[in-house]
């Protein structure tokens, strides 16, 4: 239960609501783009258009439970896998976001681009990051870099002037079709670093395929 500003809020199913709800009322000036939905098995949607950029945007959220965790654990407690799809004039393209902790913020984060104001901005930092697809069998490991954001959250650095990868995020759904559960990790974690997690991606891919922003 939350009490604020007079009024008690009532926490509601299995999602963030509360949790992006209590700055509205309790009067901050922060107001969130979008507010999540559960969609399926530990599945939140997000779906807005960022005003600065002008792109439109939908957040596939895979909730991680671990065995200890309650069946109904709060959302900001819990590692989280997104896939998020785009639109910009018409081109769609997919992004893959990361945290291995919990954290309330789910804002969309616009790509950081050249302006006339400032025409070579600095660039969020770069980590890497080993991913392992399973199942019936083990895939190769693949090893590729990440952008480390201002969020703590870490987005998979797509093919680019700024990017080592070759390989675009629909590269790997083709893996995820036979071996549905990602094995993800640092590839060299400092001492205050998870290791690895296993997200199994089974229900998060089931809402993908549903949705026509998300297909190529």
């Amino acid at each position: 239960m939350l009490t604020c500003a007079g009024a008690t809020v009532t926490p509601l199913s299995r999602t963030l609501m509360l949790l992006i709800l209590a700055p509205v009322l309790c009067g901050s000036s922060q107001q969130p783009a979008a507010l999540p939905e559960p969609v399926g098995e530990n599945v939140l949607r997000i779906e807005g258009t960022d005003q600065a950029s002008g792109i439109h945007y939908l957040k596939l959220i895979l909730l991680l439970q671990s065995p200890e965790a309650t069946a109904n654990g709060s959302p900001e407690t819990l590692p989280r896998f997104t896939m998020e799809c785009r639109e910009l004039a018409g081109k769609r393209s997919l992004h893959w976001l990361l945290r291995f902790d919990g954290s309330p913020d789910f804002r969309f984060q616009a790509p950081i681009l050249a302006t006339k104001e400032n025409p070579y901005p600095t660039k969020n930092p770069s980590t890497n990051i080993n991913m392992r697809f399973e199942g019936y069998m083990r895939s190769q490991e693949f090893k590729r870099q990440w952008e480390v954001l201002p969020t703590g959250e870490l987005h998979y650095r797509n093919p680019g002037f700024d990017s080592h990868n070759l390989d675009d995020p629909r590269y790997f759904l083709q893996w995820l079709g036979s071996l549905p559960n990602l094995r993800i990790g640092f590839a060299k974690p400092a001492a205050n670093q998870a290791k690895e997690l296993v997200f199994p991606m089974q229900h998060l891919l089931d809402q993908l395929k549903k949705i026509e922003l998300c297909q190529p």
